[in-house]
């Protein structure tokens, strides 16, 4: 049999959708459709469709059916757009069918490496179109959210160069390399103070937990060694973004930011079951929302208040967006997700996965508080990592029950 006749047609068409990602949009969105559409036929042809049904699997089909739900009464109820529930349906889709797929080892390396190397290439491309100035990635958007997508290709290379690092070939080590300090460099770049802070914070886990898990001491002091002189460096040479954190009281101290989630809550408050839509947050006003503040308040003070874009928080975007019901089940996916990382941490093949996996939910999470997250391309990414940590899951499961 023919190398080609080997080769799984699923796999070639992740590898597109996770090279174009951040760069090109027609491309990325045909290999998706492809990847799941392939994935339907290989099912269909060999009779199996990935395993049991878990309580994961209840938790992607009711997330999409409340997506089209919300979706419908956008439409009938605000008479605002309903487009914006394929957005949720691409990437609750992309991690289920990634979560009933089992490659190799060696292919999912692979795939994370192309899912890198996409992502410097619209890296690189970001600077010279913005003269040495990053704008942003041209697929993913402003330099905000090209800080959070940038965050999170940052946890997976570092995961991998650290945890799979004797499974590597020469110029996968090499390339990974090369691509963590790219990444690192670039989203100090950015001068975003919530990935400025995930990344110091992501870095220290991911070495601590490196470094309990080899138990070496010499891998100690050299940790040691590479995090004083960081600090030194940072003390002596700050970056704007640190400063930035500094002049803060809080994480969550930002004027505009604050106002923005007053709104929001009262927005929620206003439309608190099924929302407004997701995409329709800019088309509540002032207006919508100003009964619900004097009926809570006794008085409106306009200046507590500021309508916006986007909610800049990813908790009022599910509760705004899509009211309680899918906000509950966003909240039972991260549960879900937690519960299955604690369950893997004991196996060393799962480590890069696992570590990547607590990046994902720190980046969603925690920027979360201060940004729009899970949402496009970030979500894809995310749901790249998380699909493969339940697709773990389910294997270990499964060897579980053969022995059982």
């Amino acid at each position: 049999m023919s190398k080609l006749a080997k080769f799984d047609i699923r796999f070639l068409f992740l590898l597109g959708l996770m090279f174009f990602l951040p760069s090109v949009e027609v491309p990325k969105n045909l290999f998706a459709l492809l990847f799941v559409f392939s994935w339907v036929i290989h099912c269909i042809k060999n009779k199996y469709w990935g395993g049991k049904w878990l309580v994961i699997d209840s938790i992607f089909l009711l997330w999409i059916l409340i997506d089209i739900l919300v979706s419908i009464n956008a439409i009938i109820t605000h008479q605002l757009s309903g487009d914006n529930y394929r957005d949720i349906i691409r990437f609750v889709l992309i991690a289920w069918v990634l979560s009933r797929t089992y490659f190799s080892k060696e292919r999912l390396t692979e795939a994370s490496i192309i899912a890198l190397i996409g992502t410097i290439i619209a890296l690189i491309y970001g600077y010279i179109s913005g003269q040495g100035e990053l704008k942003e990635l041209h697929s993913v958007g402003h330099l905000n959210h090209t800080a959070i997508f940038l965050v999170l290709a940052y946890s997976i290379s570092l995961s991998l160069l650290l945890f799979n690092l004797k499974n590597l070939k020469k110029f996968q080590k090499v390339t990974l390399v090369v691509i963590t300090i790219l990444l690192l460099l670039s989203i100090i770049d950015t001068d975003s103070r919530a990935a400025f802070g995930l990344l110091i914070i992501i870095s220290l886990i991911d070495f601590f937990y490196f470094l309990v898990k080899k138990r070496s001491k010499s891998l100690s002091i050299i940790f040691l060694s590479v995090v004083t002189f960081i600090g030194i460096l940072f003390i002596f040479n700050p970056p704007e973004a640190l400063e930035r954190i500094q002049a803060q009281e809080s994480f969550l101290d930002d004027d505009e930011r604050s106002r923005i989630r007053n709104f929001s809550y009262y927005a929620y408050k206003a439309n608190p079951y099924l929302g407004v839509g997701f995409g329709n947050f800019s088309q509540i006003t002032m207006d919508d929302v100003k009964p619900y503040i004097i009926a809570d308040k006794g008085v409106f003070d306009i200046n507590l208040y500021l309508e916006s874009a986007h909610p800049h928080n990813v908790y009022y975007n599910y509760l705004t967006s899509g009211g309680i019901l899918i906000f509950s089940i966003f909240l039972f996916f991260w549960f879900y997700v937690i519960w299955i990382i604690f369950k893997l941490n004991k196996r060393e093949e799962n480590y890069w996965i696992v570590v990547s996996s607590i990046g994902v939910v720190m980046v969603n999470l925690l920027i979360g508080l201060v940004n729009t997250t899970l949402h496009h391309e970030h979500a894809i990414l995310s749901m790249f990592v998380l699909g493969l940590l339940i697709s773990q899951y389910r294997m270990s499961e499964l060897r579980k029950n053969l022995i059982d």
